[in-house]
């Protein structure tokens, strides 16, 4: 690892000490902003589809062309900071960042929103990829549990502030201030990085981009969610839906083929091999994926049939999220007094039977419903969250920490993108049938929420399960290369095709 001193002395009389906390602002500055852009919006879904007239197809692709970029290109983004730079890209990516949120506060159209989404998104990737590794290089190892703490903390609050932050501004100014509240955080961050923080190489880290892997992943999975999206209105047995779904689905083959074959693949599929880390991807992909579709839905159903307000939507929301604010500085203690597995079982079961208590909705419903789903849920994630990562990077010996905590970033960011699509589409499907049976629009509306969070049951609760036969408590984790093998578990036909197609290629 190589650090230069560039940028370094533009905050003068400062000592070492003390611009490694103004690095540690600065990065989290950014973390900040990318953060609260995961959850600001989905107060203001109603008040965006009247003010450009989006459908609910449209309103999907606000959300899911961010995570689809995001997801796409966080692994590589970071490969690309070990190589150029990571301060250099963390600071390209701020900049793309602010660009990407000015287009989508003056878009006119649903299309330039979404333009300026799949911008942000692009900045997110190298914000995400690279804010933990600079504040992991900079701080020695007596520091550095504090200074991560705090930025896991950060990342926390901006989650659980989203919601209210969204709703104030959509009733006190406009939609629009969503994205133009970014640009200060933005500004002062790059200024902060830019002033205290030397440059960062690794110097170690290979020479090249595994450009095959990224665009297969990312236009496969693009490719299933647009036909999952777009399916009520091609029609779901038609040759553009079919046929879509179906391109999508080589290409994620045509995935995994590659990166058996790259010398410097971005996934690693060898990493779900290892039992632990295979359960705690799991967990997360399963939770973090019915959180997204959650918090895409239940605002627009707080205000189109219970009548509230963004802000008092924004509000009401708050116990999906402000658990994980809570619990998340006591996940250490917790896993010491019960163990890591039994914590995050227990978190997938809570999320599973709160999930269960929302499916129940119907046009009686009211908030008294909701709030025991929504808190169940918001303890649900406190639980699991930050213990998941603890989990799946235990479980790795040191010399794939890099590639296993981008890999588990990968998961979680595409586990949004896929479920809401799916979600969305049960959603969608359910809800366009029920009208056209003249059935009325809050019915409908309740109707289709209720079939659409039946399939988020199931898929947490194949995370539940998922998480008890596979996680295991920190104390049995391997460290030791030479032991990793006692902690893998066999797909003896996977194994088989992997061996035939593992001959590295020349890149």
């Amino acid at each position: 690892m190589a650090a230069s001193a560039a940028g370094i002395g533009a905050l003068p009389g400062l000592t070492a000490a003390n611009r490694r906390w103004w690095t540690l602002a600065g990065t989290c500055m950014g973390l900040f902003v990318l953060m609260l852009d995961s959850t600001v919006i989905n107060v203001a879904l109603p008040d965006i589809a009247g003010d450009l007239d989006a459908t609910t197809a449209g309103l999907q692709w606000v959300m899911n062309a961010y995570l689809l970029v995001l997801a796409a290109l966080v692994v590589s983004a970071g490969r690309v900071g070990d190589i150029l730079g990571r301060r250099r890209v963390f600071l390209v990516g701020m900049a793309t960042f602010a660009a990407g949120s000015l287009v989508a506060a003056a878009s006119g159209s649903e299309e330039v929103l979404v333009a300026g989404r799949v911008l942000q998104g692009l900045g997110a990737s190298a914000l995400l990829g690279l804010s933990l590794a600079i504040v992991s290089t900079v701080f020695p190892p007596d520091e550095r549990a504090r200074a991560l703490g705090i930025w896991a903390g950060v990342s926390a609050l901006a989650l659980g502030l989203g919601p209210i932050v969204g709703g104030a501004l959509v009733e006190a100014v406009s939609w629009r201030w969503l994205f133009l509240v970014n640009l200060p955080f933005c500004l002062l961050g790059a200024g902060l990085v830019l002033a205290s923080t030397g440059e960062q190489r690794d110097e170690t880290a290979p020479r090249r981009i595994d450009v095959p892997g990224v665009l297969s992943v990312g236009l496969g999975v693009a490719a299933i969610v647009i036909s999952l999206v777009e399916g009520k209105v091609w029609g779901w047995t038609s040759i553009a839906t079919l046929g879509l779904f179906a391109a999508g689905l080589a290409l994620l083959v045509a995935f995994w083929y590659i990166e058996h074959r790259v010398r410097w693949p971005i996934v690693e599929f060898d990493l779900f091999r290892n039992g632990p880390y295979f359960g705690a991807s799991a967990a997360g992909f399963c939770l973090v994926g019915c959180y997204w579709a959650l918090m895409f839905l239940q605002p627009q159903y707080l205000q189109t049939d219970l009548g509230h307000g963004a802000l008092e939507a924004g509000v009401l929301i708050l116990p999906v999220t402000a658990p994980m604010i809570a619990i998340s500085p006591l996940g250490g203690r917790l896993i010491g007094l019960v163990g890591v597995r039994t914590l995050m079982t227990v978190g997938m079961a809570l999320g599973t039977a709160g999930l269960v208590v929302l499916a129940q909705v119907d046009t009686s419903s009211g908030y008294r419903l909701l709030f025991p789903g929504y808190l169940l849920f918001g303890i649900s994630l406190g639980c699991v969250y930050a213990p998941m990562s603890t989990a799946a990077m235990t479980a790795m010996p040191r010399s794939k920490a890099g590639i296993a905590a981008g890999v588990l970033a990968m998961n979680r960011v595409l586990a949004g993108a896929i479920t809401l699509a799916a979600a969305g589409a049960v959603f969608q499907a359910v809800l366009n049938d029920d009208l056209h049976a003249g059935r009325v629009q809050p019915t409908a509306f309740a109707s289709a929420l209720s079939a659409s969070t039946w399939l988020l049951v199931g898929l947490c609760g194949v995370g539940t399960v998922l998480t008890w036969a596979f996680v295991r408590a920190t104390g049995d984790a391997v460290v030791d290369p030479a032991h990793q093998a006692h902690r893998h578990f066999h797909l003896p036909w996977v194994d088989r095709l992997g061996a035939r197609s593992r001959t590295p290629a020349a890149g």
